[in-house]
């Protein structure tokens, strides 16, 4: 099963990772972990609400947005002008492999 799902926002112009069936609040931080754990990210700036989170991550010398709502789930995606990038590329075949590997109970 997919775990990541492209969308391109067109009002905005960029490429949201959308994380299928990983989309709930408790595992937001779990995500910003990984985000830390395996590419030095740093949370730059949090955003929560009620039912939302909009964190602002830097991971090699670039900015991504990381975000939570209650009825979207969890998605991200690149601050580049160019709306995407190889690094966001990256993070989300690791996270497809990652999350798509069976677990010791399947």
């Amino acid at each position: 099963m997919k775990v990541i799902a492209k969308h391109k926002n067109e009002e905005q112009g960029y490429i949201e990772y959308h994380l299928v069936q990983v989309g709930s609040w408790d595992l937001f931080g779990d995500l910003v972990s990984f985000f830390e754990q395996y590419y030095d990210a740093l949370v730059h700036v949090k955003t929560d609400g009620i039912h939302t989170r909009k964190w602002q991550i830097r991971c090699r010398d670039e900015y991504f947005m990381f975000e939570h709502n209650e009825d979207v789930g969890n998605w991200f995606y690149s601050c580049s002008d160019e709306g995407d990038s190889p690094l966001m590329h990256e993070i989300s075949e690791e996270l497809e492999r990652r999350l798509s590997e069976p677990t010791e109970s399947e």
